[in-house]
C-alpha cells in the first residue's frame, strides 16, 4: 500500500508527452500541464512550430520544457522522444495524442492517398505512442494516457467519413488498451471534441464555409470550442486522483451528442 501511494505520487509530477503540441489543442494541452508544475514535452513535424512552441512555454511558465521534432508515424522518433525525457525527468508518466490529420470530402470523392494519411497519423500514431510510453508506466506502476478523438467517432457526418473513421478507431483502441492494463496503474481514456477553432479546423472553415456553418447551427451552445477548453478536460484526467476511470470517451461537445 506504501509503495502504490509513492509510485502515485511521484507519477503524478512525472513528465507529459504531448504529440501535435505545437499547435492547437495540443499546445493548449501543454500549456495546461506546464501550468500545473509537470515537466511537458511537445513533439510536431515542423521544426519552427517546435521551436516556437519550446519557446513560448518556457517564457510563460520559467522552467525547462522539451520540444522535439518528431513525426507520432515514426516509432524510432517517439522512443527517441520518450529516451530523451526519461534521461532528464525519469519515467513519462503522461500521454496525450493530440496528433491528427482531416480527411475531407465524400466516400467517393476521397482519395485513397488522403484516407491512409489520416489512417496513419490518427490510428497508427495513437498507437505507436501508446507502445513508445507504456513499458516505462508499467515498470513505475503509474500512468495516464488521454487520446484525442473526436465527436465524429461517435456520430459520423456527411463529407467526413474517413476522419470519422479514424476517430471511431481511436475510441475503439483507447477501450481495447484500457482492458489489456487495468489494474497495473495505468489508465486510458479518450476525450472527443467537437468542432473547436484551431489551426486545423480554421482551414478547412475558409474552404468549406457553409458546412462549416451548418454545423454550427446544430451546436446547442451556438459555437465551436476553444483548444484550451479541451485542455481543461484532458487535465483531470493525468491526474493521480483519476484512477477509477478508464475506458472511457468523454465528449466535450458543447452539448452535439446530447440530442
Amino acid at each position: 500500500m506504501t509503495f502504490t501511494q509513492h509510485t502515485e505520487e511521484s507519477g503524478s509530477n512525472g513528465a507529459v508527452l504531448v504529440t501535435g503540441g505545437t499547435s492547437g489543442i495540443g499546445l493548449a494541452v501543454a500549456e495546461a500541464v506546464a501550468r500545473a508544475g509537470r515537466p511537458v514535452v511537445v513533439t510536431g513535424r515542423s521544426a519552427e512550430r517546435c521551436r516556437e512552441a519550446g519557446h513560448q512555454l518556457q517564457q510563460t511558465y520559467g522552467r525547462e520544457q522539451l520540444a522535439l521534432v518528431a513525426d507520432t508515424t515514426d516509432p524510432d522518433a517517439l522512443a527517441e522522444a520518450v529516451s530523451l525525457a526519461a534521461d532528464r525527468w525519469g519515467p513519462v508518466t503522461g500521454l496525450v495524442t493530440a496528433a491528427g490529420r482531416l480527411a475531407r470530402g465524400s466516400v467517393l470523392a476521397m482519395t485513397p492517398d488522403d484516407f491512409r494519411a489520416a489512417l496513419d497519423t490518427n490510428v497508427i500514431g495513437t498507437w505507436l505512442a501508446i507502445r513508445a510510453v507504456l513499458p516505462g508506466m508499467l515498470d513505475a506502476g503509474f500512468g495516464r494516457i488521454v487520446t484525442i478523438g473526436s465527436v465524429l467517432g461517435s456520430t459520423g457526418a456527411a463529407e467526413r467519413a474517413g476522419y470519422a473513421a479514424t476517430k471511431g478507431a481511436v475510441a475503439a483502441l483507447t477501450r481495447s488498451a484500457a482492458l489489456e492494463v487495468a489494474g497495473t496503474g495505468v489508465t486510458v481514456n479518450c476525450v472527443a471534441p467537437g468542432p473547436v477553432r484551431s489551426p486545423m479546423n480554421e482551414s478547412a472553415a475558409e474552404t468549406d464555409a457553409a458546412a462549416q456553418a451548418a454545423f454550427t447551427a446544430k451546436m446547442p451552445l451556438g459555437r465551436w470550442g476553444r483548444p484550451e477548453e479541451i485542455a481543461h478536460a484532458v487535465l483531470p484526467l493525468l491526474a493521480a486522483g483519476s484512477s477509477f476511470t478508464t475506458g472511457s470517451v468523454v465528449h466535450v461537445d458543447g452539448g452535439y451528442t446530447a440530442q
